[in-house]
C-alpha cells in the first residue's frame, strides 16, 4: 500500500516511514513506538478541548485520528500484556 501511495509500485521493500496500520496488515507497532503514540493521543485530546463549537468538521476529523491513536495505543499494550 505505501509504495502505490507514493508512486513507486515496483519498489522491493516497504517505505517505514509510511507504515500505517489501518491501510496496510504488515505494518507493525511495538512498546518501543508506545511513548510516540501515548504522546499523539495527549496532544489531540487536548487539542479537541480547545476547538470551538463553530469548527464542528475540524473537531470530528480530529476525533478520528484520536480514536484511532487510542487503537494502536491499546493494541501496543494488549500486545506487551
Amino acid at each position: 500500500m505505501c509504495l502505490k501511495l507514493v508512486g513507486t509500485p515496483n519498489a522491493t521493500k516497504p517505505l517505514a516511514g509510511m507504515c500505517d496500520s489501518t491501510c496496510c496488515p504488515q505494518a507493525t507497532h511495538h512498546p518501543c513506538h508506545r511513548p510516540v503514540w501515548a504522546e499523539s493521543v495527549r496532544t489531540k485530546q487536548v487539542f479537541i478541548e480547545s476547538i470551538g463549537r463553530n469548527h464542528k468538521t475540524e473537531k470530528a476529523r480530529l476525533q478520528a485520528d484520536l480514536d484511532r491513536d487510542v487503537k494502536v495505543l491499546a493494541s501496543i499494550d494488549a500486545a506487551a500484556a
